[in-house]
């Protein structure tokens, strides 16, 4: 893969330390932004775990934490700068170990400094698309004072803002899973199919069993949609089966802007992986909400009995011997003038301590 100097750096410095962000908490004290967040983890490609595994067997040291709780300081209870401080002091000594560490990783032979083909070696290991010229010049960025090789201290001069974007990008990461909400009220403005499109490249890089990729995602027109409001108008003066109302559905279901029905691989012979699939798909649907949450976009993830009849099978085209109904996601610009003033998120009445058992 082709990357810049700067993204490069920190990749290194993430795939060859994978506590690398935990290592630098004092970014997250000074800030007070997160609760109980311990030992990220980076590694997301095969290329990542690979490289970790290889130089795990001389990594002996452990991610440290802090014992500092938010809750403390909105209880009123009185805050120790010293201990802090302390805090501070060790995990600030925890990142220079570490720093050490991966310093020794890539200084094969131990000369106590790092060389143009030890560097080189590395990136040729991680796969990294970077030419000849790219690579000396990544070199040169790190050789700060010219003398053809990297020394310890050379190394660490940039191995700190490293791990503080690592940190940084992990918070941003986080806050945004913790941001998401459900939004009902939508404006009618139309949405990118751009949008739409990355949402779902995001959605199928889901986890899934043995690699089934049971779901599959229809994209409804206004014409589609008013076929579903007058199958579910026609299922209530029958039998009184009515999808919602007002105001989780407005009058005119096309004020909705976009309409997304998801399906999850069917298995007649085995109710087992027949739910495997779906939760498979439950991730996906997951993920699809969160990349349009990124995007300014929300969505409504949403079930009722008129997805579950033949008709509307028949009005989507599905199978129903393949695939079921996993549920539609609605989603749009919120009515209510941006994602920072739409509905505020419901209050988990359970927080980690409540959900959260440690066994020896």
């Amino acid at each position: 893969m082709r990357i810049t100097t700067a993204s490069l750096l920190l990749f290194i410095t993430t795939t060859i330390n994978p506590y690398v962000a935990d290592a630098f908490v004092v970014v997250r004290n000074n800030n007070l932004m997160q609760k109980g967040r311990r030992n990220v983890n980076f590694s997301a490609t095969n290329t990542i775990r690979q490289q970790q595994q290889l130089y795990a067997s001389s990594t002996t040291s452990t991610s440290s934490t802090s014992s500092d709780d938010e809750e403390e300081y909105d209880d009123g209870e009185e805050y120790d700068e010293g201990e802090e401080f302390d805090d501070l002091m060790l995990d600030n000594n925890s990142m220079m170990e570490r720093a050490k560490i991966a310093f020794d990783n890539i200084d094969r032979d131990k000369s106590g400094s790092i060389d143009f083909d030890e560097l080189d070696d590395l990136l040729t290991y991680l796969e990294i698309d970077a030419t000849m010229e790219e690579r000396r010049a990544l070199f040169a960025y790190l050789d700060l004072d010219g003398d053809g090789d990297i020394s310890l201290e050379e190394f660490l001069s940039w191995y700190r803002n490293a791990v503080e974007a690592a940190t940084m990008r992990s918070q941003d990461f986080q806050s945004l899973l913790m941001s998401r909400r459900t939004v009902n009220s939508f404006d009618p403005t139309p949405i990118s199919d751009d949008v739409v499109r990355r949402a779902i490249e995001c959605a199928i890089a889901a986890p899934n069993r043995s690699q089934s990729e049971p779901w599959r995602f229809i994209k409804l027109g206004p014409q589609t949609v008013e076929k579903l409001q007058e199958l579910n108008q026609s299922l209530e003066d029958f039998d009184g089966v009515q999808q919602q109302t007002a105001p989780l559905l407005p009058d005119v279901w096309t004020e909705i802007p976009g309409w997304c029905v998801v399906t999850s691989k069917r298995n007649l012979d085995d109710d087992d992986e027949e739910l495997k699939d779906f939760r498979s798909t439950s991730c996906a649907m997951q993920n699809f909400m969160l990349s349009m949450w990124s995007e300014g976009v929300g969505s409504k993830w949403t079930e009722g009995p008129t997805q579950k009849t033949q008709q509307f099978a028949d009005i989507i085209g599905i199978d129903t011997s393949v695939d079921k109904v996993a549920g539609i996601i609605w989603f749009g610009f919120s009515k209510s003038g941006g994602l920072s003033n739409a509905e505020p998120k419901q209050q988990r009445e359970k927080g980690v301590d409540d959900v959260l058992s440690t066994l020896p």
